[in-house]
């Protein structure tokens, strides 16, 4: 398994929002470890994410209460750490819908790295909550999806909009379900 690599994951954040059609030609011939994946790449940004949100939560508080702001955090871990367990096993799934052959690899690169801008969005609203109206930069996960369903799985042509279509909706009802869930679980708690 690879060493983090802050300056590394960044290059691949820069690439994949900045070039997506390029991004995905160079990541289709990558052979990187599931794990590497998820080590290397996806569980950084989703813990600097989560101490964003710790620490803009608080530091923003009023009473520096940080039980609530530990909680905050633990909540957008748990969220986006399902999100991508959940939209890969649907990604992966829904190829056979639609006359393709399931490919949990390409699904595994598809899901990690087009989450990167939300993965983004999340750690700049995670430090500064006032800005929330930035959320819809998230948004942009979908084009970099979209990109990269083209490049990374051999579905028919016919169908890949709707396979696209499905995929994303499901990933929006998917983060919504969880943050809705997980708030619910969060306020009996606090």
């Amino acid at each position: 398994m690879e060493k983090i690599s802050f300056p590394v994951i960044y290059q691949q954040i820069k690439e994949v929002v900045t070039n997506p059609a390029q991004f995905w030609v160079k990541i289709k011939s990558e052979n990187k470890s599931s794990a590497d994946l998820l080590a290397g790449y996806y569980l950084p940004l989703v813990l600097v994410a989560s101490l964003a949100v710790f620490l803009g939560t608080w530091i923003g508080s009023s009473h520096f209460y940080i039980g609530f702001a530990v909680l905050k955090a633990i909540r957008e871990l748990v969220i986006l750490v399902l999100q991508y367990l959940i939209s890969v096993f649907f990604v992966n799934e829904l190829i056979t819908t639609f006359d393709g052959k399931k490919n949990i690899v390409a699904a595994r690169k598809l899901v990690a790295y087009s989450l990167s801008p939300l993965l983004l969005v999340s750690i700049v609203t995670g430090l500064l909550p006032a800005l929330y109206i930035v959320d819809i930069l998230g948004l942009y996960s979908f084009y970099i999806f979209w990109v990269g369903a083209k490049e990374l799985l051999n579905l028919p042509e016919r169908k890949l909009s709707s396979y696209i279509l499905i995929s994303c909706l499901l990933g929006l009802f998917v983060l919504g379900f969880l943050s809705i869930l997980l708030w619910k679980i969060f306020m009996m708690l606090y």
